[in-house]
């Protein structure tokens, strides 16, 4: 007999994994904040059990030469300073692990292109489906130099330095 949950659509996991409940899976999003006084539209990742109003924020924040990752659990999800919210894809709860060691592991610099390197981590780890960097790293433009930060050889696979 057919189970009767939820299934995520396979994205590139060696073995295919149920939702069982809302409490077994989260979701991601990317969060683009109202326009600040100087112009900047700051970026961040948000995960979320499914229709909960609280969400852990995943961003690079401060300016050049002063940035740091904040990872900030239990925030308010319908914030006011968000003005467009994205959907990107569901993840089962033992993986919201790897997207906090995924997202230390990218040097820090815009929140956008953080943001954009923290999709392209999850795409590749079959975390995500492929495109959504593409999608998000070509709306805006950017002349940041980038650095999407070390593949498994030490060595950024992007521009291999």
């Amino acid at each position: 007999m057919p189970s009767r949950g939820l299934t995520i659509r396979s994205q590139g996991h060696s073995t295919p994994r149920d939702i069982r409940s809302n409490h077994d899976n989260r979701e991601l999003y990317v969060q683009i904040c109202t326009p600040g006084p100087d112009g900047a539209i700051h970026w961040m990742i948000a995960m979320r059990y499914p229709g909960s109003d609280r969400c852990t924020r995943l961003h690079s924040t401060g300016c050049i030469g002063d940035r740091r990752l904040d990872i900030e659990h239990g925030k308010r999800f319908d914030s006011r300073s968000v003005e467009h919210t994205h959907f990107l894809g569901k993840i089962c709860e033992r993986d919201s692990t790897i997207v906090e060691r995924e997202a230390r592991k990218i040097p820090l610099q815009s929140c956008q292109l953080w943001a954009c390197y923290l999709i392209l981590r999850l795409e590749r780890r079959g975390l995500l489906e492929k495109g959504s960097y593409n999608h998000y790293m070509h709306c805006y433009e950017h002349i940041l130099d980038e650095d999407y930060g070390p593949g498994h050889d030490g060595l950024c696979p992007i521009h291999g330095h």
